[in-house]
């Protein structure tokens, strides 16, 4: 009986109104959403916790503490500083600001290591795929609920930031006219560092399967390459190596950021240990190695699922 129960509690992701395989990828995203923010799991408790500490990060550190006269970007003897930029900046900061980039990855890492994995461990995969799904229905049911957990951090923060400089302007129309791209810009932000974070964390998950071990590697995979490429980045400048700033495009890190600064407009100043250097990549190449990175996650679990159901 208590077999049956937990049988019958995995397929609720199947209502008996989902009648198109649509709305069943999304009644299955929804569902697993729901599942990874309940508070009746240790794991739901994890992310409540890191989202609201990243709501109270933003409201001080960028609503209450911050003056940002021309608002989003500022002229400096350097450079231009964006403050959607900091925003995803690490929380130690050189500008002062500091960013949520930590509490990302730490929730990114938490809420995609069991989506894929679990299935996969506990067999379960084969009922969903029995379904009238195909694999990448199903790939694409897991991804939903991680991508909409992370928007919930990445582009809606944004957004209360955008609301409240713009009641400081005193709510002028005019005001939202001379920034016609901004919101554009804002959501573009938060669509890639959240599919990123979400393809590659839900990686982990497959090639992993066990949760602990997919979100703790996931997280040493962000930072660890991005640690690796800075120090082979600062070692081919200082030996001039031409090109040597292309070694930043194997972090994921460095990648999201070229992206950000690429939407904004404005030069990438990558701080390597403390030193600022000017980094110039064409537009080009960081699309070619995000569809690349994204692709290449996404047919690598599409494999291993093929793989484990030849070897059912």
């Amino acid at each position: 009986m208590k077999k049956g129960a937990q049988v019958s509690e995995r397929f609720r992701d199947f209502d008996a109104n989902l009648t198109t395989r649509p709305w069943i990828v999304i009644g299955m995203g929804l569902r697993k959403f729901s599942q990874l923010t309940s508070i009746k799991t240790w794991t739901g408790w994890g992310i409540w916790a890191l989202i609201t500490f990243i709501y109270i990060l933003t409201l001080f550190r960028f609503i209450l503490l911050t003056n940002f006269e021309d608002y989003p970007c500022i002229e400096t003897l350097e450079s231009q500083r964006c403050l959607p930029l900091d925003f995803y900046g690490d929380f130690a900061s050189a500008t002062g600001i500091g960013g949520i980039r930590l509490f990302l990855v730490g929730l990114a890492a938490i809420a995609s290591g069991g989506v894929i994995g679990n299935d996969m461990t506990n067999k379960t995969i084969h009922l969903y795929l029995s379904r009238p799904i195909s694999r990448l229905d199903y790939l694409i049911a897991r991804f939903i609920p991680v991508f909409l957990l992370l928007m919930l951090v990445t582009f809606v923060p944004n957004l209360i930031i955008l609301a409240s400089m713009w009641s400081e302007n005193g709510l002028e129309t005019k005001w939202l006219y001379n920034h016609p791209w901004l919101i554009i810009n804002i959501i573009l932000q938060g669509i890639f560092y959240s599919a990123s974070y979400s393809i590659i964390g839900l990686t982990f998950s497959t090639l992993l399967k066990k949760e602990a071990a997919a979100s703790s590697a996931f997280f040493l995979f962000v930072y660890g390459t991005s640690i690796i490429s800075e120090t082979f980045f600062i070692f081919l400048e200082i030996l001039e190596v031409e090109g040597s700033e292309y070694v930043l495009l194997l972090s994921i890190i460095h990648l999201l950021d070229l992206i950000s600064y690429a939407i904004f407009d404005t030069t990438y100043y990558v701080s390597t240990y403390g030193l600022p250097l000017e980094v110039d990549i064409g537009n080009w190449e960081i699309g070619a190695v995000f569809i690349f990175i994204f692709a290449g996650c996404s047919g690598f679990m599409y494999w291993m699922i093929l793989q484990m159901e030849a070897n059912k």
